[in-house]
């Protein structure tokens, strides 16, 4: 059999594979495919549909949500199921990308079929492709990026994505830095890293001067003030309560909202501050977390840890409960040990395609810390780290044929 033949083969195998556990999970999940988030974006989707431009529900000007994916939802006509299944559609594709890229790079095909394999049937991904949220369409383009990056190749078109990236998720805001850095490690002309920064800034500052104009705060979204005080914030202080988190968080939250608005009225001298537009009372907001944060460095920094490790090792056994016929039990032991086990394997491959491809290890690493520790306060969870499953994996899958050639080695 030619090597040719074979690709064609294990491309099936990875597709068939993918589409099963995709619409198997489809099929079965309860037809919730909504967040309290999905409505935030669903509502500027509506408006833009309507001809009422990039509005909220009441018609004011959207500044929490960016564009991107409302676009989406707009493209579909707000038709909820055929966005699930075109949702569920990329991470099939997603799967393939992750073995041509793998099998081409690292030239292994063990590590490329169980790479794909292995986002093939990651919970999280599954179950958040089943809601009306920005996470498989950030994953998939997000590994366009990253594909472009490790080839150093059409760097330009890297750059503009990357601004797109930004425009879906802000999240990916100084995510252009991370790339830049890699670049410069691995030996790229000045110039050329350059012009990567230039055009992946181009769309952000754009969307940053729209909504200067409109609400007189330069930013892309005024989500992240909230997130800062409601999160990041309330999360040192729930800390610091050393009870139970998630309802401690609720407390501080609430205090902290209400002494910010009070705060914020009477700086401003007005009666309201919901009254505000959100970006401008969002940027109050941040000034106050940030004065929060600087009182209470210990906390923020025990928040932050315990962010990263919930990012990385909630196995959302909730999504997989279900579709399965299994005690809730031995789902939540059995996902919790999966993902704890692909995350040991993941430190092993990191560190030995560290030996292998340096600059693909540098990247693999950086972009996994990047997303798991911008988001690793308060609101931690799974979610948060499927942009990162395909790196997680490929990285899960070298540390599997790693110890896989060293029990061969023992064994002979």
């Amino acid at each position: 059999m030619t090597s040719r033949v074979r690709e064609r083969i294990d491309i099936a195998v990875i597709a068939a594979v993918s589409l099963v556990t995709n619409f198997l999970y489809f099929a079965y999940a309860a037809p919730d495919y909504f967040f309290p988030d999905s409505f935030t974006y669903l509502d500027p989707a509506r408006n833009l549909l309507h001809g009422l431009g990039f509005t909220t529900g009441n018609g004011i000007i959207e500044t929490m949500r960016t564009p991107g994916y409302p676009l989406l939802l707009a493209a579909f006509g707000l038709r909820v199921v055929p966005v699930i299944v075109f949702q569920h559609l990329l991470n099939a594709a997603l799967a393939v990308a992750i073995y041509l890229f793998v099998a081409r790079r690292i030239g292994s095909r063990f590590v490329a079929l169980t790479a794909a394999v292995l986002f093939a049937i990651d919970t999280p991904t599954l179950h958040y492709a089943n809601k009306i949220l920005t996470e498989s369409l950030f994953t998939a383009l997000l590994f366009v990026v990253f594909v472009l990056v490790a080839y150093n190749r059409k760097l330009p078109l890297a750059g503009v994505l990357t601004g797109v990236l930004v425009l879906i998720r802000p999240v990916a805001i100084v995510y252009f830095i991370v790339v830049a850095l890699c670049l410069g490690l691995n030996r790229v002309r000045a110039r050329t890293i350059a012009a990567y920064i230039a055009l992946a800034l181009v769309l952000p500052l754009g969307w940053e001067l729209r909504n200067l104009h409109h609400t007189g705060v330069f930013t892309i979204s005024s989500i992240g003030g909230t997130n800062m005080l409601s999160y990041r914030a309330a999360g040192a202080l729930a800390i610091e309560d050393d009870g139970n988190f998630d309802a401690d968080l609720v407390d501080e939250d609430k205090g902290l909202v209400e002494d910010a608005d009070a705060e914020i009225q009477a700086t401003l001298h007005i009666q309201d501050a919901e009254d505000l537009p959100d970006a401008v009372r969002s940027k109050y907001y941040s000034q106050i977390a940030w004065r929060v944060l600087r009182q209470h460095p210990r906390a923020a920094a025990m928040l932050t840890l315990r962010g990263l490790l919930v990012n990385l090792f909630d196995s959302r056994w909730e999504g997989l409960e279900v579709v399965s016929r299994f005690p809730a039990t031995i789902v939540q032991r059995g996902l919790d040990a999966f993902t704890a086990i692909v995350f040991a394997f993941a430190a092993i491959g990191a560190a030995a395609l560290w030996r292998r491809d340096r600059n693909l290890a540098l990247l693999l690493v950086a972009t996994i810390g990047y997303y798991v520790l911008i988001s690793a306060g308060g609101e931690a969870e799974s979610r948060f780290r499927v942009p990162v499953v395909p790196q997680l994996m490929i990285a899960a899958a070298c540390g599997l044929e790693t110890v896989r050639r060293s029990i061969g080695r023992l064994s002979s």
